[in-house]
């Protein structure tokens, strides 16, 4: 089932997910936002897949929103069609996902990108990976953070790198908790492989179960309220301001 943004192959009982847009450093566009939906969705009921593992073409995770797209709405009706249509399905469909699911990052993880990691069960990164919420910087923000990082990573990083959209390197990150393993790029498939044959030996209802106990903590009422202010961000002059600077390679100026 793979799309031409989204690469999907079963594997050893693995499902690899790949964002495959590395000419834009994998940018999530509509498109792919229903496509990664639909594979999520494909690995959660194809009953020989016991893994889920994300990562991106090329150099780089995902460089986040495709902000030249997705800055170009016509109206309000239909940003919120893609908020309500086409992100927040996507979503669910993630935190529903009862099979562990590994990020495998190597390069820029910004904005959604950044999310993506975030929400996964186990990181492994290589060390020429940088991390950043940097939704903020364009006008717009990455809802799923505000929501779920607290319950992720430790202290109060999250909200520094929310409010700042400040990158941090793949080993800071693993300090605070964004991170599970750092390693040189070259190693980076031997980690995943040591972690994909140690879960072999946890029973697959226990995982599903622990999972459901942990995204309990990311109620409906929250991913309602993310979603809802996503809407809000993107729908306002703050985000056709940042999202014209983003597009001249310029800073923006929002405190005029």
């Amino acid at each position: 089932m793979s799309s031409q943004d989204v690469d999907y192959e079963v594997r050893e009982h693995t499902a690899w997910l790949t964002l495959n847009r590395p000419e834009i450093l994998n940018a999530l566009s509509k498109s792919m936002f229903q496509n990664l939906e639909a594979a999520f969705r494909a690995a959660s009921k194809d009953p020989s897949v016991y893994f889920v593992g994300i990562r991106g073409a090329g150099r780089a995770f995902s460089a986040g929103l495709d902000v030249r797209e997705v800055s170009g709405f016509s109206s309000r009706a239909e940003a919120r069609e893609f908020v309500y249509g086409l992100v927040k399905p996507f979503w669910k469909r993630f935190f529903a996902c009862e099979k562990p699911v590994i990020a495998i990052v190597e390069g820029p993880a910004y904005g959604a990108g950044a999310e993506l990691a975030l929400a996964s069960d186990i990181v492994v990164a290589s060390n020429r990976s940088t991390f950043a919420f940097s939704g903020g910087r364009v006008g717009a923000l990455c809802c799923i953070s505000a929501g779920f990082g607290p319950e992720t990573i430790t202290g109060r990083k999250v909200v520094e790198m929310n409010l700042t959209g400040t990158a941090v390197s793949a080993e800071e990150a693993r300090t605070f908790g964004l991170v599970n393993y750092v390693e040189d790029p070259a190693e980076v498939q031997g980690r995943v492989s040591k972690i994909l044959d140690e879960m072999r030996y946890v029973s697959p209802v226990s995982n599903a179960s622990f999972k459901r106990i942990r995204r309990s903590t990311f109620t409906s009422r929250v991913l309602d309220i993310a979603h809802r202010e996503l809407l809000r961000t993107i729908t306002s002059p703050e985000f056709r301001k940042g999202a014209g600077s983003f597009k001249q390679k310029t800073r923006p100026e929002y405190y005029d």
